[in-house]
């Protein structure tokens, strides 16, 4: 299931929902999940999808949940294919996502 990240796609596996404290600012939200990424104050950042994911890694969790992924009526090919196709531009966005959030750190 695919959420977006800066308008990359990025992998969303959690069947878990949640709601964000009144303290939070929610970030980031997708079709598949209202709160797909939020913060509290500046030392907090909660993510609920996967952006450090890369297209080696997903083939382990794919091979590792293949009848779990197939009840959901997800399909195997067409994971591996947009793994294919985002996992370059995802791995630059998670990297400049991060990047910032630890500068403010500094700021």
């Amino acid at each position: 299931m695919l959420a977006s990240l800066s308008g990359v796609p990025v992998l969303h596996w959690h069947g878990d929902r949640f709601e964000v404290s009144d303290s939070a600012i929610r970030l980031a939200g997708s079709t598949v999940c209202d709160n797909q990424a939020f913060s509290v104050g500046k030392h907090a950042l909660g993510l609920q999808f996967h952006p450090e994911v890369s297209q080696t890694g997903l083939e382990g969790w794919l091979v590792g949940h293949a009848c779990e992924l197939e009840l959901a009526g997800l399909h195997l090919g067409e994971l591996r294919e947009q793994a294919a196709q985002y996992s370059a531009s995802l791995a630059l966005a998670a990297q400049q996502v991060m990047t910032r959030w630890l500068d403010q750190l500094d700021a």
